[in-house]
């Protein structure tokens, strides 16, 4: 549950935040500077992998794994799977 937690986005939190209306944040310069992951979910049935594949491509530099099984909740339907993915790629990336 508490992973469950975590990872769903949060809705309209920062609409008034005066930080995210900020134009420069989302800049040529700045995108890309963080590190993106993108799971493909193998048995999602909401989204083709073909879909999932080409929203990668949308996104120049993000690391692609696979989870074979999961559904469109990955973090409800293999969340072991998930947390395997998050350390290993958390372990590559030296965070703790």
């Amino acid at each position: 549950m508490a992973l469950a937690q975590m990872l769903v986005r949060p809705g309209n939190q920062f609409v008034y935040d005066p930080v995210m209306k900020d134009a420069g944040l989302l800049t040529k310069g700045n995108y890309g500077s963080v590190k993106k992951l993108y799971v493909v979910a193998k048995a999602d049935v909401s989204s083709t992998e073909e879909m999932q594949r080409w929203m990668v491509v949308l996104s120049p530099g993000t690391e692609v794994e696979e989870i074979a099984g999961a559904d469109h909740a990955i973090m409800i339907s293999k969340p072991k799977e998930l947390c395997d993915v998050l350390v290993k790629i958390a372990n590559s990336l030296n965070i703790y």
